[in-house]
């Protein structure tokens, strides 16, 4: 099997940007930008890099791409989503190659 990748305990980090947020808040927030921190695993039995791609509200808005990750091991990329709009927002990760259940991840926010 060639490299494959899984988000590791299907989980995406959500955290203002440290670049983007001139009032110091220290959850999301609307008046600051939005960065996700997502963790892959290589569960594959080569080394391959794995894509990230990230949408928000069902809008694709970015992707990532880590380095070569060796079978077994790990990379964490974090990706940068601008500020958005107040309200409940769904912010979905995806990695390909994917491996099943564990090929994407979801969060819920709600933005103030």
């Amino acid at each position: 099997m060639a490299a494959m990748f899984e988000i590791v305990e299907g989980m995406i980090g959500v955290m203002p940007d440290p670049t983007d947020n001139p009032d110091g808040h220290v959850v999301p927030h609307s008046d600051a930008g939005v960065r996700i921190s997502v963790e892959v695993g290589n569960v594959g039995d080569e080394p391959g890099t794995a894509t990230v791609g990230v949408e928000v509200d069902d809008v694709f808005v970015t992707e990532w791409e880590s380095d070569e990750v060796g079978p077994g091991q790990t990379a964490v990329g974090f990706i940068d989503l601008g500020r958005l709009a107040a309200g409940t927002r769904m912010i979905l990760a995806f990695v390909n190659p994917g491996f099943g259940r564990q090929g994407f991840g979801i969060a819920r926010i709600n933005l103030p």
